[in-house]
């Protein structure tokens, strides 16, 4: 297949597009810096630094969406909330335009969202037809940029959509948090009954490449694994995988008033279940998070 893929110089997005390489698949990337992007990704990629550099004339069978400033990377002022929208719903909202004048349309799309879309949902168990608990931040953050991509569907063109929990991998949150738990400083956060709802890196590869790939994909899933777990056990079960104690933790309030508004993603969370993977025999390869963090801490 010939895909367009956005957010692909990411920690996800990298992994991926040497995944869809690997699969012979033909890949255009969209990134905000195109001189770096050519450096991490494999050589065969194109790489565009604007929408409006492909031609009306070009075909690309499917599309995969997953840019998006990272939303942990800094405090939440309302100029950082717009950058957050823009990164997710302006992208979406371009390639909607992208679609309306390619003279042949993509056949699919894929894109992201994230389990922020429940909210701060507490202990309630949450599938695919569960509507937001709490309308939060993340929740309008998620909402909008699904709209944007349905809006897409209405042009003919198959929708999934992914919400995703947190990715462990060799990248994204665990980067941050292996230095400290290595060195035996990690901390459980909170009171650490906060749900964390998660998928190995490369479950959420294969979940992508099955959306993009099978023809009866279709609607909204959540991208996680089917064991999700309290941010007490995934405190233990990383100190576990280091080799390191569990012995620290961070309480509530000083977190709050570092982060702000941001400490829900820390102090919230969302217990999530892939019940429309699991209908559909989805294998997971990890699927409880002492094999998922034994197999990072091991590579």
């Amino acid at each position: 297949m010939k895909l367009l893929v956005t957010g692909g110089s990411g920690f996800v997005g990298r992994a991926l597009c040497a995944h869809l390489t690997a699969r012979g698949h033909d890949l255009t990337i969209l990134s905000r810096s195109p001189a770096k992007a050519g450096k991490i990704l494999p050589p065969s990629v194109r790489v565009l630094s604007s929408l409006d550099e492909i031609r009306d004339h070009e075909i690309y069978d499917g599309i995969i969406n997953l840019a998006g400033e990272g939303i942990a990377d800094r405090r939440w002022s309302r100029a950082r909330k717009q950058t957050l929208f823009d990164s997710r719903v302006g992208v979406t909202e371009a390639l909607a335009t992208l679609v309306d004048r390619l003279k042949h349309k993509p056949g699919v799309l894929v894109s992201g969202s994230a389990v922020g879309f429940y909210g701060d949902a507490g202990s309630v168990e949450l599938d695919e037809s569960s509507p937001a608990v709490r309308r939060d931040f993340t929740y309008l953050l998620c909402d909008a940029w699904e709209k944007a991509a349905r809006d897409i569907g209405r042009r003919g063109v198959r929708v999934c959509i992914l919400r995703i929990g947190v990715v462990l991998g060799n990248g994204g949150m665990l980067s941050r948090l292996l230095p400290a738990y290595r060195l035996g400083l990690g901390a459980r956060l909170g009171n650490g009954q906060q749900w964390l709802s998660w998928i190995h890196l490369d479950d959420l590869l294969a979940v992508l490449t099955n959306c993009l790939e099978l023809g009866n994909a279709e609607g909204v899933y959540n991208a996680v694994a089917p064991n999700p777990v309290t941010y007490a056990r995934f405190h233990e079960s990383l100190a576990s995988a280091c080799h390191r104690p569990a012995l620290f933790s961070a309480p509530a309030l000083p977190v709050k008033l570092v982060l702000g508004e941001m400490s829900v993603l820390l102090l919230g969370g969302q217990r999530v279940l892939p019940a429309r993977l699991a209908g559909q025999g989805f294998s997971f390869r990890y699927s409880t998070i002492d094999e998922a963090l034994a197999a990072v801490c091991a590579r």
